[in-house]
């Protein structure tokens, strides 16, 4: 059963009370009335009425100081209202009209053409509070959409400044910078090569033991772990505990929870990242010491072999000259002599052979450094325009971004 159209008449003339009732009063359409302006606004403000039929004259004060005063009073102020004059001038209806009147009918008026207007007015009525609440449904569509606008320029400011950092540490507070600007307070696990490593922000101060133990007790392969106004994001390398979810904003908690994620994965992904490059880094470090060191061995083992070949020319030169004496002692005949003489100079030809072939080795070596030598030079510069290229990354990055980004 449709609502009953209640309508008070504020009329001090009976006789036109009478003849509104008469003509409205029916099983969609309720009258009541007041004698006075007063009594009229009191009446009205205690129960609001649907539509208000307003004499202008009337004693005390006139229908138009009734209207002003309605439409100041926050009860009253959207009722519509209906003036009811005996004048019929463009003034009066001017009049009536600045007051904040919706209608204006002529006395004396016809019950049909009454019933009409209010009709009317109660159809126009209806197509105003439904654009009303329309416009206060976009109106809050609006500022949702212009809040998850500013949200999501937030988490994009921060996935571009990421590529920036160049420590775990500068990374994490990055982040709890960001998350502060949600108004949320955080701490974090960091999980490097096996290692924790705790991070706590401003707002949310030290981490304490138990909270240690939740996330490190907490089923990594869930994404998502809720408790009360907490939270437990898991990604491989890092588990961000959010102490201060929005429960009372279900929209804005909505955000979050779709936002937190992709920040989470840049920052799980920059760490990977950084591990890489300080493992390349390292690699390479390692590396250019390994050459030195082989290098430095093969110049040594270059120059024992060249002093060792002239120890060994010195001791055979000896070794000739004592048999050429000793030979003299022995009183050896002549063909022994000759035949011992043989031998040995059979002897040192090959012990020399042997020996001039450490110029080859001596030459193999010398290549051999050369190369290494080369390769130490060309890791160097690899090196270091890596380095270069990574300080050149943050820089472009870093004037890139603009501080002072308008978030809408």
């Amino acid at each position: 059963m449709e609502k009953q159209i209640d309508i008070l008449a504020i009329e001090d003339d009976k006789f036109v009370q009478k003849m509104i009732i008469k003509a409205l009063q029916s099983s969609a359409i309720s009258v009541r009335t007041a004698n006075d302006g007063e009594s009229g606004i009191k009446v009205a403000i205690q129960q609001i009425p649907d539509i208000i039929l307003l004499d202008v004259e009337m004693p005390g004060i006139n229908g138009y100081e009734v209207c002003d005063r309605l439409r100041n009073t926050e009860s009253t102020k959207e009722v519509p209202v209906i003036f009811l004059s005996s004048h019929s001038s463009l003034r009066e209806r001017m009049q009536g009209y600045e007051v904040g009147a919706d209608d204006y009918l002529t006395k004396p008026f016809e019950a049909e053409n009454l019933l009409a207007r209010i009709n009317i007015l109660i159809k126009y009525q209806q197509e105003r509070k439904k654009i009303l609440d329309e416009y206060k449904l976009a109106q809050q569509n609006a500022i949702l959409a212009m809040t998850s606008s500013s949200e999501l320029a937030l988490a994009m400011r921060f996935l571009e400044k990421s590529l920036t950092y160049q420590d775990v540490d500068a990374l994490v507070y990055g982040l709890f910078d960001s998350m502060s600007q949600f108004s949320l307070n955080c701490c974090a696990m960091i999980s490097i090569n096996g290692h924790h490593h705790w991070y706590a922000s401003e707002g949310s101060g030290s981490i304490s033991p138990l909270e240690k133990e939740l996330i490190e007790m907490c089923d990594k392969e869930a994404r998502f772990l809720d408790f009360g106004v907490r939270t437990i994001i898991n990604y491989s390398q890092v588990s961000l505990l959010v102490k201060n979810m929005p429960l009372d904003d279900m929209d804005r908690y909505g955000r979050i929870k779709d936002l937190v994620p992709i920040l989470l994965s840049a920052v799980n992904t920059k760490i990977s990242t950084l591990n890489t490059q300080e493992a390349l880094t390292q690699q390479g470090i390692n590396l250019i010491d390994s050459f030195s060191l082989i290098r430095k061995s093969l110049y040594y083992l270059g120059l024992t072999i060249v002093d060792n070949r002239k120890d060994s020319v010195t001791i055979l030169n000896k070794l000739v000259e004592e048999l050429n004496y000793d030979f003299l002692r022995m009183g050896l005949e002549e063909h022994q002599e000759e035949y011992i003489l043989d031998r040995i100079d059979t002897a040192l030809e090959a012990a020399m052979v042997e020996m001039d072939a450490g110029k080859e080795i001596r030459s193999s070596l010398t290549f051999i450094l050369k190369n290494l030598t080369n390769v130490i030079e060309k890791q160097n510069n690899l090196l270091d325009a890596f380095t270069q290229s990574i300080a050149n990354e943050v820089n472009d990055q870093s004037s890139a971004l603009d501080d002072n980004i308008e978030l809408f």
